[in-house]
């Protein structure tokens, strides 16, 4: 006779990149009299540091949490690996940073807890190494910036731009899709960018005028034109500036009004219509009574058409999620574990604002089940 118990299960480790998509197989551990798990802990942030140039876990980081109640944490990660335990329902405001490096925030939504059901949210930052900074005099001068393109990114201050000389740092931001990363800012798939300190503003008659290399297929073949825009959180709206492209469309120049985070966008939109959880999958069960379980979920969604073109001028959607998950052991008990994870289905819109179609994309939010078997005989079968 097998006497069925649902139980919750969750540990907060808040895992470097290669241990949250690596994480393939976990150690078994023998039979041992262990206390019932603690439901208490009921979700779980997994957040990763990582060099957007080349991919690379960062090991020296900092975190700072903002929770639900308006409190502030922060930790040190010096190893690539950080706990923070006892997440509740509520907005956490996640700030990475780390030395020479541009520093990154995100809003993460902690939802309802379900009941016999853990949420797992991952997270990973792709900090960007700091530009130099260079004195832009009073009477103008012209700044080169490197970038993920053979040519260099051009700025042009005309005469009066600035009142007096001033420091100035461009940062390059590296493109998510590198790491097929789709980064979606008001319905703009962003595609790079650059950030500009520090805060300064510039008279309608002496705007700086950056020239930026574009190598998007979508634009080069005349199917999209070329934005350039800075995106602001708190009202969800754009300030955007149409560009000026070269005869081979391989350059676009824009006219900056002020300085600030700007990204470099196309015409197309991608609208968030339905989030849906997939349905849920068996992943793992204990090889022996009393020892746990390890499992490794993961999820991928069949590329359409629409999919397949986007790629095709340009974009880069990773359309497979995948969490690692280890619980127990419990004493006299084996488990099963089940996963799935949140889909979204975005409506897409072409740079003339027509509908094309619409696409399903997976996110790193993931919940997890554990069913529990009481063992006839400890350390046999189930």
């Amino acid at each position: 006779m097998k006497i069925k118990n649902y139980t919750r299960f969750l540990v907060l480790p808040l895992l470097a990149f290669a241990m949250l998509f690596a994480f393939n197989q976990c150690k078994n551990v023998g039979p041992s009299e262990m206390p019932d798990p603690d439901a208490s802990v009921l979700n779980q942030l997994k957040v990763s540091v990582v060099n957007s140039e080349n991919g690379t876990a960062l090991q020296a980081y900092d975190i700072k949490v903002v929770l639900p109640n308006g409190s502030t944490r922060e930790f040190n990660g010096n190893t690539g690996a950080f706990t923070y335990d006892g997440t509740t329902e509520g907005t956490y405001v996640i700030t990475a940073s780390s030395e020479g490096f541009l520093a990154e925030s995100t809003v993460i939504e902690v939802t309802e807890q379900v009941e016999a059901v853990s949420t797992v949210t991952q997270h990973v930052f792709f900090l960007n190494k700091r530009g130099s900074t260079t004195i832009v005099p009073q009477q103008g001068t012209v700044l080169y910036v490197e970038s993920d393109q053979p040519q260099q990114t051009v700025i042009n201050f005309p005469p009066g731009a600035l009142s007096s000389d001033n420091n100035v740092t461009v940062t390059f931001i590296q493109p998510s899709a590198k790491y097929e990363e789709l980064n979606i800012l008001g319905e703009r798939a962003v595609l790079h960018g650059y950030n500009f300190a520090p805060d300064l503003t510039f008279p309608d008659n002496a705007r700086p005028i950056i020239t930026i290399p574009i190598n998007i297929p979508s634009v080069t073949n005349g199917q999209a034109d070329v934005w350039f825009g800075t995106y602001n959180e708190t009202t969800g709206t754009w300030e955007k500036v149409l560009g000026t492209l070269n005869a081979d469309r391989t350059t676009a120049s824009f006219e900056m009004p002020h300085f600030s985070t700007w990204f470099v966008f196309t015409g197309f939109r991608l609208i968030k219509d339905v989030e849906t959880w997939s349905p849920w999958s068996f992943v793992a069960e204990s090889d022996v009574c009393s020892a746990g379980v390890c499992g490794t979920f993961i999820y991928a969604v069949s590329p359409n058409a629409l999919v397949n073109q986007l790629i095709s001028l340009g974009y880069n959607i990773n359309l497979k999620a995948k969490d690692t998950r280890c619980v127990g052991p419990h004493y006299k008990y084996a488990q099963q574990l089940f996963a799935r994870v949140l889909v979204v289905t975005y409506k897409v819109y072409d740079y003339t604002g027509a509908y094309v179609g619409s696409i399903q994309v997976p996110t790193k939010k993931f919940q997890w089940k554990v069913e529990e078997y009481y063992c006839h005989d400890q350390g046999g079968g189930k």
